[in-house]
Protein backbone atom coordinates (compact mmCIF):
# COMPACT_ATOMS: atom_id res chain seq x y z
CA UNK A 1 0.00 0.00 0.00
CA UNK A 2 1.60 3.25 -1.12
CA UNK A 3 1.90 6.29 1.31
CA UNK A 4 1.64 9.83 0.81
CA UNK A 5 4.30 11.91 1.15
CA UNK A 6 4.91 14.23 4.15
CA UNK A 7 3.15 17.91 3.97
CA UNK A 8 5.45 20.21 2.26
CA UNK A 9 4.52 22.68 4.71
CA UNK A 10 4.81 20.40 7.76
CA UNK A 11 8.45 19.14 6.72
CA UNK A 12 9.68 22.97 6.18
CA UNK A 13 8.49 23.98 9.46
CA UNK A 14 10.30 21.00 11.00
CA UNK A 15 13.31 21.79 9.11
CA UNK A 16 13.03 25.80 10.71
CA UNK A 17 12.84 23.86 14.12
CA UNK A 18 15.86 22.43 13.51
CA UNK A 19 17.85 24.66 11.88
CA UNK A 20 17.67 26.51 15.38
CA UNK A 21 19.11 24.25 17.24
CA UNK A 22 23.11 23.72 16.62
CA UNK A 23 24.17 19.96 15.67
CA UNK A 24 27.85 19.72 16.08
CA UNK A 25 29.29 19.51 19.52
CA UNK A 26 27.07 18.22 22.27
CA UNK A 27 28.01 15.05 23.39
CA UNK A 28 24.92 12.41 23.66
CA UNK A 29 24.84 11.44 27.12
CA UNK A 30 21.05 10.04 27.68
CA UNK A 31 21.29 6.61 27.36
CA UNK A 32 18.04 6.86 25.51
CA UNK A 33 16.98 6.13 21.88
CA UNK A 34 15.60 8.58 19.46
CA UNK A 35 18.20 11.92 20.70
CA UNK A 36 19.25 14.91 18.94
CA UNK A 37 22.12 16.03 20.65
CA UNK A 38 22.26 19.64 20.09
CA UNK A 39 22.71 23.19 21.79
CA UNK A 40 20.46 25.86 22.22
CA UNK A 41 21.01 29.12 24.07
CA UNK A 42 19.77 27.87 27.47
CA UNK A 43 22.39 24.67 27.02
CA UNK A 44 26.34 24.15 25.54
CA UNK A 45 29.24 22.13 26.18
CA UNK A 46 32.71 23.66 25.96
CA UNK A 47 35.86 21.96 26.69
CA UNK A 48 34.56 19.57 28.87
CA UNK A 49 32.32 22.11 30.52
CA UNK A 50 28.13 22.28 30.54
CA UNK A 51 27.03 25.59 30.55
CA UNK A 52 23.58 27.11 30.91
CA UNK A 53 22.89 30.30 29.39
CA UNK A 54 26.41 30.80 29.98
CA UNK A 55 27.07 30.14 33.41
CA UNK A 56 29.06 26.77 34.48
CA UNK A 57 26.60 24.32 35.86
CA UNK A 58 29.29 23.00 38.60
CA UNK A 59 29.06 26.26 39.77
CA UNK A 60 25.55 26.28 40.36
CA UNK A 61 25.70 22.75 41.58
CA UNK A 62 28.23 24.01 44.71
CA UNK A 63 25.65 26.82 45.50
CA UNK A 64 23.18 24.25 45.38
CA UNK A 65 19.57 26.21 44.82
CA UNK A 66 17.18 24.88 42.55
CA UNK A 67 15.40 27.67 42.29
CA UNK A 68 18.19 30.02 41.19
CA UNK A 69 18.59 27.61 38.60
CA UNK A 70 14.85 27.66 37.61
CA UNK A 71 15.11 31.63 37.39
CA UNK A 72 17.98 31.37 35.39
CA UNK A 73 16.70 29.39 32.70
CA UNK A 74 13.00 30.78 32.63
CA UNK A 75 14.60 34.54 32.05
CA UNK A 76 18.05 33.71 30.05
CA UNK A 77 19.90 35.77 32.55
CA UNK A 78 21.32 35.60 35.85
CA UNK A 79 19.64 36.68 39.02
CA UNK A 80 20.19 38.80 42.44
CA UNK A 81 19.19 37.55 46.04
CA UNK A 82 16.32 39.72 46.11
CA UNK A 83 15.06 38.08 42.86
CA UNK A 84 16.07 34.08 44.51
CA UNK A 85 14.27 35.18 47.67
CA UNK A 86 11.26 36.37 46.17
CA UNK A 87 10.95 33.26 43.92
CA UNK A 88 11.99 30.83 46.94
CA UNK A 89 8.90 32.44 48.84
CA UNK A 90 6.43 32.01 45.90
CA UNK A 91 6.91 28.93 45.51
CA UNK A 92 6.93 27.98 49.10
CA UNK A 93 3.44 30.19 49.54
CA UNK A 94 1.70 28.73 46.09
CA UNK A 95 2.45 25.10 47.56
CA UNK A 96 -1.48 25.03 48.40
CA UNK A 97 -4.01 22.69 46.03
CA UNK A 98 -8.10 23.15 46.66
CA UNK A 99 -9.73 20.61 47.72
CA UNK A 100 -11.93 19.47 44.91
CA UNK A 101 -8.16 19.17 43.01
CA UNK A 102 -6.73 16.57 46.08
CA UNK A 103 -10.55 15.18 45.92
CA UNK A 104 -9.95 14.27 41.90
CA UNK A 105 -6.54 13.13 41.60
CA UNK A 106 -7.41 10.79 45.58
CA UNK A 107 -9.99 8.64 42.97
CA UNK A 108 -7.35 7.63 41.08
CA UNK A 109 -6.59 3.55 41.40
CA UNK A 110 -3.96 2.76 44.07
CA UNK A 111 -1.74 0.80 41.21
CA UNK A 112 -1.46 3.67 39.46
CA UNK A 113 1.98 4.13 38.05
CA UNK A 114 3.17 7.21 39.73
CA UNK A 115 4.71 8.49 36.14
CA UNK A 116 1.59 7.92 34.68
CA UNK A 117 -0.12 10.78 36.94
CA UNK A 118 2.34 12.96 35.70
CA UNK A 119 1.00 14.43 32.68
CA UNK A 120 -2.53 13.90 34.08
CA UNK A 121 -1.45 15.98 36.95
CA UNK A 122 -0.19 18.78 35.02
CA UNK A 123 -3.60 18.91 33.05
CA UNK A 124 -5.71 18.78 36.03
CA UNK A 125 -3.56 21.82 37.69
CA UNK A 126 -4.15 23.84 34.65
CA UNK A 127 -7.95 22.76 34.49
CA UNK A 128 -8.15 24.90 38.58
CA UNK A 129 -5.95 27.36 37.19
CA UNK A 130 -7.04 31.03 38.59
CA UNK A 131 -6.34 32.33 35.28
CA UNK A 132 -7.15 30.09 32.90
CA UNK A 133 -8.31 32.44 29.52
CA UNK A 134 -4.95 34.68 29.83
CA UNK A 135 -3.22 33.55 27.11
CA UNK A 136 -0.69 36.20 27.56
CA UNK A 137 3.26 34.90 27.85
CA UNK A 138 3.20 36.95 31.01
CA UNK A 139 0.21 35.12 32.15
CA UNK A 140 1.58 31.91 30.84
CA UNK A 141 4.99 31.96 32.97
CA UNK A 142 2.78 32.50 35.97
CA UNK A 143 0.99 29.52 35.47
CA UNK A 144 4.18 27.65 35.04
CA UNK A 145 5.22 28.49 38.47
CA UNK A 146 2.17 27.61 40.40
CA UNK A 147 2.33 23.99 38.58
CA UNK A 148 6.02 23.85 39.72
CA UNK A 149 4.60 24.52 43.03
CA UNK A 150 1.69 22.84 43.33
CA UNK A 151 2.87 19.46 41.40
CA UNK A 152 4.71 17.61 44.65
CA UNK A 153 1.79 18.62 46.68
CA UNK A 154 -0.73 16.60 43.88
CA UNK A 155 2.13 14.02 44.28
CA UNK A 156 1.52 13.52 48.53
CA UNK A 157 -2.04 13.25 47.89
CA UNK A 158 -2.05 10.93 44.86
CA UNK A 159 0.62 8.80 47.49
CA UNK A 160 -1.97 8.88 50.32
CA UNK A 161 -1.15 11.61 52.01
CA UNK A 162 -3.31 14.10 54.17
CA UNK A 163 -3.28 18.09 53.14
CA UNK A 164 -3.67 20.66 55.96
CA UNK A 165 -5.34 23.69 54.67
CA UNK A 166 -4.34 22.28 51.45
CA UNK A 167 -0.80 21.80 51.71
CA UNK A 168 1.07 18.53 51.98
CA UNK A 169 2.94 19.91 55.18
CA UNK A 170 2.94 23.31 57.69
CA UNK A 171 3.67 26.08 56.23
CA UNK A 172 6.36 26.97 58.83
CA UNK A 173 8.02 23.59 57.70
CA UNK A 174 7.77 24.35 54.17
CA UNK A 175 9.56 27.61 54.42
CA UNK A 176 12.26 26.00 56.46
CA UNK A 177 13.37 23.89 53.37
CA UNK A 178 14.00 24.66 49.67
CA UNK A 179 11.56 23.10 46.39
CA UNK A 180 13.89 20.38 46.56
CA UNK A 181 13.79 19.04 49.98
CA UNK A 182 10.26 19.25 49.80
CA UNK A 183 10.13 17.44 47.04
CA UNK A 184 12.13 14.98 48.46
CA UNK A 185 10.35 14.57 51.51
CA UNK A 186 7.05 13.98 49.51
CA UNK A 187 8.59 11.17 47.05
CA UNK A 188 9.93 8.90 50.66
CA UNK A 189 7.56 6.43 51.52
CA UNK A 190 7.96 7.67 54.70
CA UNK A 191 8.09 11.60 54.58
CA UNK A 192 10.70 11.20 56.87
CA UNK A 193 12.82 15.01 56.35
CA UNK A 194 16.29 15.41 54.69
CA UNK A 195 19.22 15.69 56.31
CA UNK A 196 20.98 18.64 54.89
CA UNK A 197 23.15 16.78 53.14
CA UNK A 198 20.66 14.99 51.58
CA UNK A 199 18.63 18.55 50.31
CA UNK A 200 22.01 19.33 48.85
CA UNK A 201 21.92 16.41 46.81
CA UNK A 202 18.29 16.32 45.68
CA UNK A 203 19.04 20.06 44.71
CA UNK A 204 22.37 18.88 42.66
CA UNK A 205 20.19 15.72 40.88
CA UNK A 206 17.14 18.31 39.62
CA UNK A 207 20.06 21.54 38.65
CA UNK A 208 22.46 18.15 36.61
CA UNK A 209 18.48 17.23 35.23
CA UNK A 210 16.66 20.14 34.46
CA UNK A 211 17.76 20.12 31.18
CA UNK A 212 18.87 17.93 28.33
CA UNK A 213 20.11 17.48 25.00
CA UNK A 214 17.67 17.72 22.30
CA UNK A 215 15.60 14.79 23.01
CA UNK A 216 12.26 14.02 21.90
CA UNK A 217 10.30 15.74 24.89
CA UNK A 218 12.72 18.65 24.64
CA UNK A 219 11.49 18.53 20.84
CA UNK A 220 7.84 18.58 21.08
CA UNK A 221 8.34 21.56 23.54
CA UNK A 222 10.28 24.03 21.27
CA UNK A 223 7.61 22.28 18.52
CA UNK A 224 4.87 24.29 20.96
CA UNK A 225 6.68 27.02 21.66
CA UNK A 226 6.97 27.75 17.67
CA UNK A 227 3.09 27.74 17.41
CA UNK A 228 1.67 29.09 20.42
CA UNK A 229 2.17 30.93 23.64
CA UNK A 230 0.69 28.64 26.36
CA UNK A 231 4.05 27.18 27.79
CA UNK A 232 2.16 24.75 30.18
CA UNK A 233 0.67 23.59 26.88
CA UNK A 234 3.87 22.58 25.80
CA UNK A 235 4.80 20.68 29.06
CA UNK A 236 1.70 18.94 28.72
CA UNK A 237 2.80 17.55 25.56
CA UNK A 238 6.11 17.22 26.71
CA UNK A 239 5.43 15.26 29.65
CA UNK A 240 3.24 12.81 27.85
CA UNK A 241 6.18 12.44 25.22
CA UNK A 242 8.52 11.49 28.04
CA UNK A 243 6.33 9.40 29.90
CA UNK A 244 5.06 7.16 26.64
CA UNK A 245 9.21 6.73 26.34
CA UNK A 246 9.43 5.45 29.37
CA UNK A 247 6.55 2.69 29.28
CA UNK A 248 9.20 -0.03 30.81
CA UNK A 249 11.00 2.13 33.24
CA UNK A 250 14.86 2.33 33.27
CA UNK A 251 15.11 4.53 36.52
CA UNK A 252 12.68 1.88 38.20
CA UNK A 253 15.24 -0.89 36.78
CA UNK A 254 18.12 0.87 37.89
CA UNK A 255 17.01 1.99 41.50
CA UNK A 256 15.47 -2.11 41.64
CA UNK A 257 18.67 -2.99 40.58
CA UNK A 258 21.44 -0.91 42.99
CA UNK A 259 19.38 -2.35 46.05
CA UNK A 260 19.64 -5.84 44.76
CA UNK A 261 23.11 -5.62 44.98
CA UNK A 262 24.58 -7.72 48.10
CA UNK A 263 28.24 -6.48 47.72
CA UNK A 264 30.60 -5.72 45.01
CA UNK A 265 31.81 -8.91 44.04
CA UNK A 266 27.33 -9.98 43.44
CA UNK A 267 27.25 -6.87 41.04
CA UNK A 268 30.33 -8.32 39.12
CA UNK A 269 28.72 -11.86 39.16
CA UNK A 270 25.49 -10.21 37.65
CA UNK A 271 27.03 -8.32 34.57
CA UNK A 272 29.55 -11.49 33.84
CA UNK A 273 25.89 -13.74 33.79
CA UNK A 274 24.08 -11.42 31.30
CA UNK A 275 23.81 -12.62 27.79
CA UNK A 276 24.32 -11.18 25.64
CA UNK A 277 27.02 -8.75 27.41
CA UNK A 278 24.89 -5.61 27.53
CA UNK A 279 23.46 -2.42 29.57
CA UNK A 280 20.21 -1.40 28.38
CA UNK A 281 20.24 1.86 29.76
CA UNK A 282 22.22 4.30 31.24
CA UNK A 283 25.83 3.56 29.90
CA UNK A 284 27.17 5.05 25.89
CA UNK A 285 30.71 4.79 24.66
CA UNK A 286 31.37 8.28 24.94
CA UNK A 287 33.76 9.14 27.80
CA UNK A 288 31.04 10.62 30.78
CA UNK A 289 29.96 14.51 30.49
CA UNK A 290 30.30 16.88 33.50
CA UNK A 291 27.40 16.29 35.07
CA UNK A 292 27.48 12.73 35.62
CA UNK A 293 31.01 13.22 37.35
CA UNK A 294 28.97 15.82 39.68
CA UNK A 295 26.62 13.31 40.74
CA UNK A 296 28.84 11.18 41.04
CA UNK A 297 30.24 13.10 43.99
CA UNK A 298 27.18 13.74 45.54
CA UNK A 299 26.99 9.74 46.14
CA UNK A 300 29.91 9.76 48.31
CA UNK A 301 28.63 12.12 50.32
CA UNK A 302 25.43 10.51 51.00
CA UNK A 303 27.25 7.38 52.48
CA UNK A 304 25.56 7.04 55.62
CA UNK A 305 24.68 3.75 56.83
CA UNK A 306 25.80 -0.12 55.85
CA UNK A 307 23.08 -1.02 52.99
CA UNK A 308 24.14 3.18 51.40
CA UNK A 309 28.23 2.20 51.10
CA UNK A 310 26.94 -0.96 50.05
CA UNK A 311 25.26 0.11 47.16
CA UNK A 312 27.78 2.67 46.46
CA UNK A 313 30.66 -0.32 46.54
CA UNK A 314 28.50 -2.02 43.85
CA UNK A 315 27.78 0.24 41.59
CA UNK A 316 31.16 1.78 41.64
CA UNK A 317 32.38 -1.33 41.41
CA UNK A 318 29.94 -1.91 38.18
CA UNK A 319 30.77 1.18 36.54
CA UNK A 320 34.56 0.22 36.53
CA UNK A 321 33.43 -3.31 34.98
CA UNK A 322 31.96 -1.38 32.39
CA UNK A 323 34.28 1.24 31.44
CA UNK A 324 36.39 -2.35 30.28
CA UNK A 325 34.07 -2.68 27.90
CA UNK A 326 34.23 1.37 27.20
CA UNK A 327 30.98 1.93 28.45
CA UNK A 328 30.41 4.62 30.14
CA UNK A 329 27.61 6.39 33.01
CA UNK A 330 25.46 9.02 31.57
CA UNK A 331 23.70 11.77 33.87
CA UNK A 332 20.47 9.43 34.01
CA UNK A 333 22.54 6.73 35.25
CA UNK A 334 24.25 8.83 37.87
CA UNK A 335 21.04 10.59 38.90
CA UNK A 336 19.36 7.35 39.20
CA UNK A 337 22.20 6.16 42.06
CA UNK A 338 21.87 9.55 43.97
CA UNK A 339 17.96 9.05 44.06
CA UNK A 340 18.17 5.42 45.03
CA UNK A 341 20.46 6.70 47.84
CA UNK A 342 18.07 9.27 48.88
CA UNK A 343 15.75 6.14 49.55
CA UNK A 344 13.00 7.42 46.85
CA UNK A 345 11.15 4.64 46.04
CA UNK A 346 11.88 3.13 42.56
CA UNK A 347 8.79 3.91 40.75
CA UNK A 348 9.24 7.51 41.84
CA UNK A 349 12.87 7.93 40.58
CA UNK A 350 11.65 8.55 37.18
CA UNK A 351 8.59 11.02 38.45
CA UNK A 352 11.42 13.39 40.23
CA UNK A 353 13.29 13.22 36.80
CA UNK A 354 10.43 14.22 35.50
CA UNK A 355 9.94 17.29 37.49
CA UNK A 356 13.13 18.61 37.15
CA UNK A 357 12.85 18.90 33.33
CA UNK A 358 10.01 20.63 33.28
CA UNK A 359 11.46 23.45 33.57
CA UNK A 360 13.68 22.98 30.85
CA UNK A 361 10.77 22.27 28.76
CA UNK A 362 9.19 25.35 29.93
CA UNK A 363 12.38 27.41 28.62
CA UNK A 364 12.70 25.78 25.43
CA UNK A 365 8.51 26.40 25.01
CA UNK A 366 9.21 30.21 25.82
CA UNK A 367 13.04 30.32 23.89
CA UNK A 368 11.48 28.90 20.59
CA UNK A 369 8.73 31.21 20.99
CA UNK A 370 10.67 34.39 21.05
CA UNK A 371 12.81 33.14 18.84
CA UNK A 372 10.43 34.40 16.06
CA UNK A 373 11.33 31.23 14.46
CA UNK A 374 7.26 29.79 13.63
CA UNK A 375 6.65 26.05 12.94
CA UNK A 376 5.07 26.93 10.04
CA UNK A 377 7.12 29.51 7.88
CA UNK A 378 5.46 32.94 7.12
CA UNK A 379 3.12 32.61 9.22
CA UNK A 380 1.93 34.03 12.25
CA UNK A 381 -0.38 32.98 15.80
CA UNK A 382 -2.39 34.90 18.13
CA UNK A 383 -0.29 36.50 20.74
CA UNK A 384 2.63 37.15 18.48
CA UNK A 385 2.27 40.56 18.26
Amino acid sequence: MEHSSPAPYLVNGIRHLLDSVKTESAPMSSGLNGVICGETKLIGFHKNRVHYTGQDVEDLCDEGSFEAVMLLLMNGESTNLEELADCSSLLSDAAVIDQPVADTIATMPLQTRPLDLFPLSISLLSCFDPTPFDRTLAASRSQFWRVMAQLPVLFHVAFGGRIQDGRAFSAANSASMSYAGRLLQILRDDNSAPTPEEEHAMNVVLICECITDMRPACFLARSFGSTVNDTVAGLKAASAMFVSQLRNDPFAWSGELLRGFRSADHAEKWWLSRTPRTMPFGFLSERPELRTKILQAQCRELLDSVPAMVMETSATNLEALLAKEQLYPTTDWAAARVLTLLRVPEDRVSLAIGIARLVGWAAQTIEQHTSGIPLLPGLRYAGDE
